[in-house]
């Protein structure tokens, strides 16, 4: 345990002041997230909406995600990030505290598609800033750093979302919606506290990729390895969030609907799934150096089935609970390996780019995927609905690792970088 954390002292230590400041950013950022996402799927059934009316929502704030994350990542190659992001962040502040605050049925929608099209821009930034600050020997660690902080962001908002809204419900004696509402907007406002360190970032002419304007007659010319690696990401990253889109976004609603838990259980449960997750990425660097990063990816995705299926066919919350926790803690744990190599076989110069188009394809999956998920879930109840979700997000998942091992198991591409500065 000694060597682990000397390890990432050392990796700490090694980071830019930017750096640093941006990870700052992304924790608070995602404390004050980490609150509204777990409560807003409850506040509009609290409003009196079905669950149909929770995938519409879902569905519009993934669609506009997905149309707008491509051009976000041109963007962020011509401009750098630090000014996408602050003007990103703004307008995500004022989208959510409408969505807090509107309650009709074509304001929800609206508000929803607003949001996640300005959720989009900031998210648009947040791998290409790390990659160009940082040299290839750091990524594993860095990109696993940064995913734990959102993790244990998120415990934190949660737990704390949750807890809020039952005190301001039960104790304070305020209707479900309005301690909904408050939590929403207390949320909302840690989330603004965010954009301080962004606002402290220095050498925006830094951030830049070299090479000037994105030439798209160039990339195809110079840079064929590259897109192919982008496409085959693409991919395979729109069949796993449309798998994942069957169960994710709903997870909240799962143990509400099926178990009756309570907004403080549910938050505990969703907490205790992304600090198993956050832990995983932190022991991750470990099992990449073992296995190798594709290898490890294969192996972790392949784990996290059976505690799916047990997710899936369970009637007892706490056997439930502990599937899930499993599965979050092991699928998730491979995401910055799927950073990693995707940023060592693109150019420098299509690094937005790679970056955007797979949140596009990501938000696009969960869109196709939220009327299916919910149409399930109307027709065949709480049980069954869920247990075919589920299990489609299992085949799937499998396909998806067979796959990867094809393209990535073997030394099919060459890394594009030498080891270089931050």
């Amino acid at each position: 345990m000694s060597v682990l954390l000397y390890e990432w002292k050392m990796q700490f230590l090694g980071y830019s002041r930017n750096l640093r400041l941006f990870l700052c950013f992304n924790f608070v950022w995602n404390l004050g997230l980490g609150m509204f996402g777990l409560v807003y799927n409850l506040y509009v059934k609290a409003l009196g909406y079905d669950q149909t009316m929770v995938g519409h929502i879902v569905g519009m704030a993934a669609m506009a995600a997905a149309i707008v994350l491509v051009p976000a990542g041109i963007m962020n190659d011509r401009f750098g990030p630090k000014r996408l992001v602050s003007i990103g962040g703004f307008l995500v502040i004022a989208a959510l505290t409408a969505r807090s605050l509107i309650d009709g049925e074509q304001g929800l929608l609206v508000s929803a598609f607003l949001g996640g099209m300005t959720l989009a821009v900031v998210s648009a930034t947040v791998i290409p800033f790390m990659a160009n600050h940082s040299t290839p020997s750091q990524r594993v660690h860095l990109f696993s750093l940064n995913l734990a902080l959102v993790m244990f962001a998120s415990v934190i908002g949660n737990v704390f979302g949750g807890f809020l809204t039952d005190t301001l419900q039960f104790t304070f004696g305020l209707d479900g919606v309005l301690s909904l509402r408050l939590t929403l907007l207390t949320g909302v406002g840690i989330a603004a506290l965010g954009l301080i360190p962004v606002l402290m970032l220095k050498g925006a002419r830094e951030e830049r990729p070299t090479g000037g304007k994105l030439s798209w007659r160039h990339a195809v010319q110079h840079h064929k390895a590259s897109l192919q690696v982008i496409g085959l990401f693409v991919l395979l990253g729109l069949m796993t969030s449309t798998a994942g889109g069957m169960v994710v976004p709903y997870l909240n609603v799962y143990f509400e609907d099926r178990f009756g838990a309570s907004k403080s259980v549910i938050g505990v449960i969703v907490s205790l799934g992304q600090g198993a997750t956050a832990l995983a990425y932190l022991i991750g660097p470990v099992i990449a150096r073992r296995l190798g990063e594709a290898k490890a990816v294969i192996v972790l995705q392949l784990c996290s089935i059976p505690f799916l299926l047990i997710t899936a066919f369970s009637t007892n919350l706490m056997i439930a609970s502990g599937g899930y926790l499993f599965r979050q803690a092991l699928m998730n744990a491979a995401n910055p390996f799927y950073n990693t190599i995707k940023m060592k076989y693109v150019d420098r110069s299509l690094r937005g780019l790679a970056s955007s188009s797979g949140e596009a394809v990501f938000n696009l999956g969960w869109f196709l995927a939220s009327p299916v998920s919910t149409g399930l879930v109307a027709q065949y109840g709480s049980y069954y609905g869920y247990v075919y979700a589920f299990s489609i997000t299992a085949v799937v998942y499998t396909v998806v690792s067979v796959l990867f091992y094809v393209f990535f198991g073997k030394s099919r591409f060459k890394p594009v970088e030498t080891e270089e500065t931050g």
